[in-house]
């Protein structure tokens, strides 16, 4: 009686192994069949939170003192190539370069953007809701064309809850004709951390699940700068850099444009050197 059980166990036991197998995609161990599931489900909920039909765009004015020569442009006039911000945008806010606003629960959110300028000054301007400057400075692109982190000093005003801020980008083609500037803009908006998102992030165990975190919660700048993390921290992992080059996509990275990029640790506003 007792083989006859074990006989019928291990068939039993045959079976669901044959049946979880079938369940894995073709070729993949389980431990890898598991990365390719969470990758694909990582960038499809970028896709649904952030690139959905649901979301609608939002109209974003010239703030004062920001339209030089009554025109904005994303390209130095010398160049066919233009400055592109790896944020979100529906159809009809490519067209006419107009972002969403995003919220952030940052104090200082990390800002992203395609530069195709090696050796030109640029400017960053961060301005409150009051069309007030709460950050400006200029730096040097000393990269070559590619792919720019800007980090915000930790001596400005902490962007405040609830607020609304416009972020402009410039570079500066013609140091001596400012309306020439390649000029990228959008806008974001601080909102406090919610406590059902406080939970989750106490309770993630890996960086992927704190991207799909951040995703969930409609929060692009912590999106993108944890996604980046995650492919830093494991550069060889190949499921996590088709992750990475998949979003870029999404945002407008134009083909062929290398996915790595520059961390530039902006120095403490110097307004005096900025034109208007």
């Amino acid at each position: 009686m007792n083989k006859k059980i074990s006989a019928t166990q291990k068939a039993m036991f045959a079976c669901i192994v044959v049946l979880l197998l079938a369940h894995l995609p073709f070729g993949l161990s389980p431990v890898q069949a598991e990365q390719s599931q969470n990758g694909f489900d990582l960038v499809e909920k970028i896709k649904l939170f952030f690139f959905g039909t649901g979301r609608q765009k939002s109209p974003i004015g010239i703030p004062t003192g920001r339209q030089r020569g009554g025109a904005v442009r994303g390209r130095c006039s010398n160049s066919d190539k233009q400055i592109i911000a790896l944020v979100p945008s529906t159809k009809e806010g490519i067209k006419e370069g107009i972002p969403f606003v995003e919220q952030t629960i940052s104090e200082r959110p990390t800002f992203w953007f395609y530069v195709p300028y090696p050796g030109l000054n640029a400017e960053f301007v961060l301005i409150n809701s009051q069309g007030e400057d709460v950050y400006a400075t200029t730096f040097l692109l000393n990269q070559q064309p590619g792919i720019i982190e800007l980090k915000l000093p930790q001596t400005i005003p902490l962007l405040q809850q609830s607020n609304e801020y416009r972020w402009v980008l410039s570079a500066i083609c013609n140091p001596q004709n400012r309306a020439a500037d390649a000029v990228v803009n959008g806008r974001l908006k601080r909102i406090p951390i919610s406590l059902a998102l406080n939970n989750q992030l106490k309770k993630v165990s890996a960086k992927n699940q704190e991207v799909s975190a951040y995703a969930e919660a409609n929060l692009w700048y912590e999106t993108l700068t944890t996604l980046s993390e995650l492919q830093q921290n494991e550069p060889q992992n190949a499921q996590i850099k088709a992750d990475w080059a998949n979003v870029l996509q999404l945002v407008g990275l134009p083909p062929k444009v290398p996915q790595t990029w520059v961390t530039y640790f902006l120095p403490n506003s110097n307004k005096n050197s900025r034109s208007n």
